[in-house]
Parts: C-alpha cells; sequence; structure tokens
C-alpha cells in the first residue's frame, strides 16, 4: 500500500464531506481511524510523484523514522476527533485537509513540499482555532504563521540559488560536498529555523501561543499543544539531522534562542495562576527541549521526548478545558480540589503530570535520565546544568498545581467527564507508568532509532 494514500484519502474526504455536510464529521473519525490502521500495511520506501526520480521529482519518504511520527501523530489526531467530532461538527472538513497536511508533512523528503504542506496544515490550524471565538488571537495566529512561512521559504530559495536543488538528502550532500564554510549557509538556515521556530513555539517568536492556548477548547488544545506540537518536532528533527549545518555563529544564536525559550518557559508556568497558561508555557519549554536533544545527536531520545509530551498535553488540556468549560474559568483558585470527586480523571492528570517533571516510574523520567546521562558523556555540562535547574522549577509548579486540585476544605467544583474521555486518558496514563517501569523496550528502541532521522542519497 502506498504512503501516498495518506496524503490523497483524507484530502478526498474532505471534499466529500463538504457534499455531505451532516456526515462530515463521522467522515473525519473513520478516515483518521483507517490512516491509523492503514499504517502496518505501507510499504516502506521512497514513493516518486510526478514520474521523474529524486533529486528532480517530488518525493515521499517512509522510512522508520517517519512511520513512527505517522503512528503518533495519526494516533493523537484519532483520538482528538473522536472525543471532538460531535461538539465541534463544523470543523469536520477542515480536520481533514490538516490531516493531510500534516502526513505530507512527516513525509515529504523535498524542501519546497514541505513548505507547501507547513500552508496547508497551517491554514487549517488557523481556521480550527477560530473555534475559541477568539478572532483576534487567530488573526495574530495567522499573521506569524505567515511571516513565519515565508521566511522559512526565503530562506529555501537562498539556499536553491546555492546548490540547485530541493531535495532534502540532495541539499546535505551538496553542502557537503561543496566546501562552503558554515557562515556561508548560516544566514538562510537561521530564516529556515525561525520560520519553523514559529510553528514549535519557540520564544521569542510565539507571541501568538498564549492567544490561542490560554483560550483553548477541547478540540483546539490537543490539536495545536499535542498533535501539532508532535508533528512540527518530528518535522524539525528531519531538518536537524539532514540539512541544518548548525556551526560557529548560527550555533551560538540558536543555543541563546533555546536556553532563552527554556528557562523563560518555565518561569512563566512558575508565574501563572491560570491552569491552561501554566500548560502552555510548559509546552513552550518542552518544545525547546526537543530541538536541543535533536542538535545534541540523540534522536531516539528526542523521539521519546516528543513522544512524552504529546501524549501529557492531550491528557492534560482534554481534562483542563473540559473543567474550563463547566467552571466558566481556569484560575487554580476555581479548580481547587476539582479531583476529590473525579479521583480517577485525577489519577491520570497526576500521572502524566509527575512524568512531565521526570519522576521515577514514568517514562518522562526514563527520558530525561537518558539524556543528561548521554549529554554528560559527550562532555556537555552546559545543558544538563539547565535541564536540572528548569525540571526544579518545574516539578515546584506542578506538584503546587496538583496539590490544590486535590486539596480542599469544602465548596468542591463540580464536573462531569464522560465515559470515553476517561477511558482515553486512563489507558495513556497507564501506558506511560508502564513504560516508565518495563524500560528495555524503550532503551533498545532508542538506541536503534539513532540513524532513523537520516535520508540516505535520497532514496531508500
Amino acid at each position: 500500500m502506498s504512503a501516498i494514500l495518506l496524503i490523497a484519502v483524507p484530502l478526498l474526504a474532505a471534499f466529500i464531506s463538504i457534499l455531505f455536510k451532516k456526515y462530515a464529521h463521522y467522515i473525519l473519525v473513520f478516515v483518521s481511524f483507517a490512516s491509523v490502521f492503514a499504517l502496518g500495511y505501507m510499504d516502506l520506501g521512497t514513493i516518486t510523484v510526478g514520474g521523474f526520480n529524486a533529486p528532480f521529482g517530488i518525493v515521499l519518504i517512509l522510512d522508520d523514522y517517519s512511520l513512527i511520527a505517522l503512528y503518533i501523530v495519526n494516533t493523537l489526531f484519532f483520538l482528538v476527533a473522536i472525543l471532538n467530532c460531535n461538539e465541534f461538527k463544523k470543523v469536520g472538513s477542515i480536520m481533514l485537509v490538516a490531516l493531510a497536511g500534516l502526513n505530507g508533512l512527516l513525509l515529504t523528503g523535498d524542501l519546497f513540499n514541505l513548505f507547501v504542506f507547513l500552508e496547508v496544515a497551517g491554514i487549517a490550524a488557523y481556521l480550527i482555532t477560530t473555534t475559541n471565538k477568539k478572532p483576534l488571537a487567530s488573526f495574530n495566529y495567522l499573521i506569524q504563521g505567515t511571516v513565519g512561512s515565508s521566511l522559512y521559504l526565503l530562506g529555501l530559495i537562498l539556499l536553491y540559488a546555492m546548490f540547485g536543488t530541493l531535495n532534502m538528502a540532495d541539499m546535505a550532500s551538496s553542502i557537503a560536498n561543496s566546501g562552503y564554510g558554515a557562515g556561508v549557509t548560516a544566514f538562510p538556515f537561521l530564516l529556515m529555523f525561525i520560520g519553523f521556530g514559529v510553528e514549535a513555539k519557540l520564544l521569542p517568536f510565539n507571541s501568538w501561543t498564549k492567544g490561542i492556548l490560554a483560550n483553548s477548547n477541547r478540540l483546539t488544545g490537543p490539536m495545536i499543544a499535542s498533535v501539532y506540537a508532535a508533528a512540527i518536532g518530528f518535522v524539525f528533527g528531519r531538518l536537524l539531522t539532514n540539512v541544518f549545518v548548525i556551526e560557529d555563529t548560527f550555533l551560538i544564536i540558536v543555543t541563546i534562542i533555546l536556553i532563552f525559550s527554556v528557562v523563560a518557559g518555565e518561569a512563566m508556568a512558575y508565574a501563572s495562576t491560570k491552569v491552561r497558561e501554566i500548560l502552555l508555557y510548559s509546552s513552550v519549554a518542552q518544545a525547546a527541549l526537543v530541538v536541543v536533544v535533536f542538535m545534541s545527536g540523540f534522536t531516539g531520545w528526542a523521539v521519546y521526548l516528543i513522544i512524552g509530551n504529546a501524549a501529557a498535553k492531550l491528557v492534560l488540556f482534554l481534562i483542563t478545558n473540559t473543567a474550563t468549560k463547566q467552571l466558566g474559568n481556569d484560575d487554580v483558585e476555581t479548580f481547587k480540589g476539582l479531583f476529590v470527586n473525579n479521583k480517577v480523571i485525577g489519577l491520570a492528570f497526576t500521572a502524566v503530570t509527575l512524568s512531565v517533571i521526570g519522576l521515577p516510574m514514568f517514562l518522562g523520567f526514563v527520558t530525561k535520565m537518558n539524556i543528561l546521562e548521554n549529554m554528560f558523556v559527550s562532555g556537555d555540562y552546559i545543558w544538563p546544568a539547565i535541564i536540572l535547574i528548569t525540571s526544579v522549577v518545574e516539578g515546584i509548579y506542578f506538584i503546587r498545581l496538583l496539590l490544590n486540585l486535590w486539596y480542599k476544605e469544602n465548596d468542591l467544583p463540580e464536573v462531569k467527564f464522560e465515559f470515553v474521555l476517561k477511558y482515553v486518558v486512563v489507558i495513556i496514563a497507564v501506558l506511560i507508568m508502564v513504560f516508565g517501569v518495563y524500560t528495555e523496550p524503550v532503551q533498545d528502541s532508542a538506541d536503534n532509532l539513532v540513524a532513523y532521522s537520516y535520508i540516505e542519497g535520497g532514496n531508500l
């Protein structure tokens, strides 16, 4: 089965759903489930589109790295779709376009088509965020997303003028054999980095994030902070390991950006008194940390960091936004005692939160400890110090939040969570705990993933 179906079928279904609007949400759930199911029958390899082979033609690459990314993103997408299909029926067609765009981002081996799919996924995201009913925030997201993609395109144009190719593998080979110093490619790479940094929520390019996620609902919160974040993280990993040459001045600039993102993200989360703001600033810091781990060359653990963060943010935003809708706001004071009468939900929320902090017996602990160990072995002591200090800050504000959610003397908030939501969040929490205790599969697969993000010669 060809991986191109992962793009073509959602797009076709989107057009069909426009003709049958009453059934658009059913089509969305069916197609998103079918995408996850079909991944088990996809053939690994390079798909040539248009009859021209790489590096001149358009190629889609399904290798072990993109297959893992597709499984994660499509599974998360399906969960978001099935939990929100009835409440947000009007965006069923838009969600299908988003699915096609996200799958295209993960499959493409061509830098220009990466821009095209980024635009498709981005336009769908702008429309999805309108369900927040905060038009100014959505407009701000649109403007910044457009500027970001334009910067990426400008950097790509400069690279094409230098090397005459758009294929990722051919670009990497041309750069390696060109004899140019790192300073020649630093400027276009910086433009592309900033462009992707907007979607990846890196500071200071993410001022749209607060308007969207701090006002998010059960659809937009998980979609942007979990599904889109995972997809962008995987694509960033592909670029960092295949195309970008991060050295000299470019390395200094990128390092400053990432340090600022991690430290400021955790600091703002610590200072916040609103639950959604705490989660969004935590997401900012974690997104920057993913880039750091990819840059350090620890691909396997970067992948697990993406998986752990995406799963956690799916659970946390689903629970938080369900409660926010019923309580009217997301102040920590309003949420006090929320889990006293919702113990199952509370246990799931607590488990994934402790995993994000990095406490033992959870997937987050295994991931962070291995990242730190690998960094120490490689002789890097600055990033481990930053990670340890910010983890302490992260632990303080999340533990403080959990104490507020579990304990209150009287006037407990009344919130009802449907069975399907409980089932989903509990399964995710259990999996996070299982792989935090039974670590052998995680260790083995992380070691095997090291080389998976590299595209060899434009073809497999």
